[in-house]
């Protein structure tokens, strides 16, 4: 990156470069795996889940019970993946909040299920529901080689 391409990088107070919209949903599409955090019975709860974007959502399959229970109660909840390589001292991460919510509607549920290349091991797949998540808000830093 030239010194000019470098002063026309947005960056953050913090000195990370700040991606736009459209380069967190590539990522989040490109990441099969993802954190999910939500509150349970007051408790702050993270738990890792096998994601995929359709348009500007994200949808998971579970057939647990917290995550569900999350869900159904149209939640807030936060959703997060991220790389980061220690030899070059270089990553990024992608952070989403919004709300959370059971999916109903069969023929998006066979959608999802077909779009869906690499479901999580174990587990029925016809025994699991669709949890939708809506964005509110989508943002990503990334942390530049030096």
């Amino acid at each position: 990156m030239s010194a000019s391409d470098a002063a026309d990088v947005p960056v953050d107070h913090s000195g990370l470069r700040v991606m736009s919209t459209e380069e967190c949903m590539e990522r989040l599409s490109r990441a099969g795996l993802g954190r999910l955090g939500f509150v349970l019975a007051g408790e702050v709860t993270v738990l890792p889940v096998h994601h995929l974007v359709h348009g500007m959502e994200l949808y998971f399959r579970t057939s647990g019970g917290s995550k569900i229970e999350a869900a159904a109660d149209h939640s807030a909840v936060g959703f997060e993946i991220d790389d980061y390589d220690r030899a070059t001292v270089t990553g990024w991460s992608v952070s989403v909040s919004g709300t959370a919510s059971l999916v109903d509607d069969e023929q998006l549920a066979e959608e999802l299920a077909g779009l869906d290349d690499a479901p999580w091991p174990g587990g029925d797949p016809s025994d699991s529901v669709w949890v939708r998540i809506r964005p509110d808000q989508i943002s990503g830093r990334e942390l530049l080689p030096h």
